[in-house]
């Protein structure tokens, strides 16, 4: 499975894109429900890193979605099975969609990605952009792990407390969340200053880019 993740991050994202449509397309939760768990099945198939706190973020989302969905339905008249089923489309196509670009933000590391948008001649802001979107939205997830260590260190029970409790503790933890964003957005723009980034100024890649995205310079090519 180590190939699949070495795939073209563009090849990644238009499969992303195309797997979407199909899940927003479904016609209900007959066939939307199988199609998220396909889904999940590949990031389990497929060996996603992280995968355990993605699929206790996906539980919570589809309990958020499901409970807003009901309530919005039922206030709106709607009968309580009619809205069971529209709730249950909407989260699935939910979980549809975080699972495949939750595949392609793992297994896309930021060199990757700047050796496929540098073979495409992209220009380097939208280089830029998806380079900082695919890499520091998992920076980011670190960095809120850490800090839920540091509220265990400090004696906050996080783990076996009730779920209002659990959404106040993980409430808790978006000032410093955004704090260290906004240090990391500093720092990020600093380097590109001290190394001289021009938006005016093209880009190579030492990377043999195709279909599959080489991982490392070969010795052969580093003796041509």
């Amino acid at each position: 499975m180590s190939r699949l993740h070495d795939l073209n991050f563009f090849v990644k994202l238009f499969a992303a894109f195309v797997l979407m449509l199909l899940a927003w397309l479904a016609p209900d939760w007959r066939w939307g429900l199988p199609f998220a768990a396909l889904c999940l099945l590949g990031l389990w198939l497929t060996r996603v890193p992280k995968l355990g706190g993605y699929l206790k973020g996906a539980a919570l989302l589809t309990l958020m979605v499901m409970a807003s969905w009901m309530l919005n339905l039922l206030i709106q008249g709607e009968a309580p099975l009619a809205a069971l089923a529209i709730a249950a489309k909407m989260a699935a196509r939910l979980v549809a969609t975080t699972a495949l670009f939750y595949f392609v933000m793992e297994t896309s590391s930021p060199g990757a990605i700047l050796a496929a948008c540098s073979a495409a001649r992209l220009p380097p802001v939208a280089t830029l952009v998806l380079s900082l979107l695919f890499g520091i939205i998992p920076m980011l997830r670190d960095e809120f792990e850490r800090i839920a260590d540091a509220q265990r260190a400090r004696g906050m029970e996080i783990d076996d407390v009730g779920l209002l409790r659990k959404l106040r503790f993980a409430l808790a933890r978006g000032v410093p969340l955004l704090v260290q964003a906004i240090r990391t957005a500093h720092a990020i723009s600093f380097s590109l200053t001290l190394y001289g980034f021009d938006l005016s100024r093209k880009r190579s890649t030492w990377r043999e880019v195709g279909l599959m995205v080489e991982p490392r310079m070969t010795w052969k090519d580093s003796t041509r």
